[in-house]
Formats: structure tokens, C-alpha cells, sequence
């Protein structure tokens, strides 16, 4: 039995900051690169029939709870992969909505099931971290990892994308539960995603803060940040990650 190959996508979207004028690069980007699974963080009610459109073919994670369609969500190629379940974990976050979501699938052909997940940790500038500098990321990754660890097997493939909004301590906090960060598996140094071409006023921050970790039978073959740029725009304020992984077989 041959082993699966596949393309994992990561974006924070912004909203719909400057929607008007991303909109054509956002799905231009999605034509051209066609990730087998999105993991997209700061969804929005107006952009989802967008991505609907421009991701013929894929599938959504469809649920009655707001935070699906004003945080986050997982398209998925149908070809390639079933839902078999789904679920939000609340990670005590002061953004009422966002949780981390996670989507578990059936891969066509009888290969392994894969447990996908993305999440937007607490931005640095919320009013209380500015105010008494105490971080909520640290705690709200201390909770992902421990309800990653009673959510997926020990020898089910397993990926948490997203947007980290701190280059040390949520990624640290997953590595102790046995995530791995994407770039440092493939010896490589994790390129800056923040900020992109200069369409925020946030040009005082340069952080590698956009992440896919994994763990698990499956192995890393590559990983870029496109940075891609069409229509005079960025996608976002943030760049993409996007990796390529190969799925073990039984």
C-alpha cells in the first residue's frame, strides 16, 4: 500500500481588514497552491462564502456553533479525505468565540486517520496582557496540549496549525506533548510570517509566529512561507505556511 502524500495549508486571514482589496490575491493564492487541507484562523461571516467558491471540491467543517464561521475552520479535499468527527476545545481565552478546532479524518483508500487542528492563541497587544504584561498564550497552550493528549491516540497522526502570536512558549508547551515544529523537523530555521509586505501598521514586530506542528506516523517533506503577492496585495497581514507531509502507512 502506497503512503499518502498531502499539502497542509495555515492562515490567518485579518479579519476583513482590507478585504476589498485581498480578496482577488486570497483566491488566487488558493487556485494556484490548492492545499489538500486549510487551516484558517480570523474567518469572518463575509469570507467564508468566498473560500466556499474558491475551494471547489473541499469540504468544511459545518457545526451550529458561531466560532466555526467568526475564528476558525479546516476545508479538506473530498477526494482525499472523510470527516469522521469534529470538536472546539475552549482554551480559557478572552475572545469569546475562538477555541482550538480540531477535525478528525478518514483518508480514501484505507490509509491512517489524521487528526487536524488549528488555533489563534491571544494577540500580545490585548488590553490586559498591555496593561499588567502577564501573557495569556502560555496558559492557553498548557490547556491545548492537555486536551490534545486526551483527544489523539498515541499512533494517530495528529497537526496543530495556527497562529501562535509568540515565537516560543506555545510552540514549547506542544513540543513537551510531543509536537514538533514543522521547520525545525526539516533542519531548518522558521522563517518570519509577521508582519508581510507592509500592509499594517505593526512594522515594529518580526516574528516567526505562524505554525504547523505534528506528531505522530506521519514525516515532514517540505516547508515554505510563500510570500505571495498578486492584484497589489497580500494575502494578509500575516504570510502563509504551508508543508507537504507524507502519512505512514499501517
Amino acid at each position: 500500500m502506497n503512503s499518502p502524500r498531502f499539502s497542509l495549508l495555515s492562515l490567518n486571514l485579518w479579519k476583513t481588514e482590507r478585504w476589498a482589496d485581498r480578496e482577488k490575491t486570497v483566491v488566487s493564492f488558493l487556485k494556484i497552491y490548492e492545499p489538500d487541507i486549510c487551516c484558517f484562523q480570523e474567518l469572518q461571516p463575509a469570507t467564508v462564502p468566498v473560500l466556499d467558491n474558491a475551494l471547489p471540491g473541499y469540504s468544511r467543517v459545518e457545526d451550529s456553533f458561531r466560532g466555526w464561521k467568526t475564528e476558525g475552520n479546516i476545508y479538506f479535499k473530498n477526494r482525499f479525505f472523510r470527516e469522521i468527527e469534529h470538536g472546539a476545545v475552549p482554551l480559557d481565552m478572552p475572545e469569546k468565540d475562538r477555541r482550538l478546532f480540531w477535525v478528525r479524518l478518514e483518508t480514501i483508500g484505507g490509509h491512517r486517520p489524521l487528526f487536524v487542528s488549528t488555533v489563534h492563541f491571544t494577540h500580545q497587544e490585548n488590553a490586559d496582557e498591555m496593561a499588567t504584561g502577564v501573557s495569556y498564550r502560555h496558559n492557553e497552550a498548557v490547556l491545548a496540549a492537555r486536551a490534545l493528549a486526551d483527544i489523539v491516540p498515541k499512533d494517530e497522526a495528529a497537526f496543530v496549525a495556527g497562529d501562535f502570536n509568540d515565537p516560543i512558549h506555545p510552540a514549547r508547551i506542544l513540543s513537551s506533548a510531543g509536537f514538533s515544529e514543522v521547520f525545525n523537523s526539516l533542519g531548518l530555521l522558521p522563517p518570519v510570517t509577521f508582519p508581510s509586505q507592509p500592509i499594517t501598521d505593526e512594522i515594529f514586530m518580526n516574528e516567526a509566529i505562524d505554525k504547523i506542528m505534528v506528531k505522530g506516523p506521519v514525516k515532514p517533506l517540505l516547508a515554505a512561507v510563500p510570500r505571495y503577492y498578486a492584484h497589489g496585495f497580500p494575502l494578509s497581514d500575516h504570510w502563509p505556511v504551508m508543508a507537504f507531509f507524507e502519512l505512514s502507512a499501517f
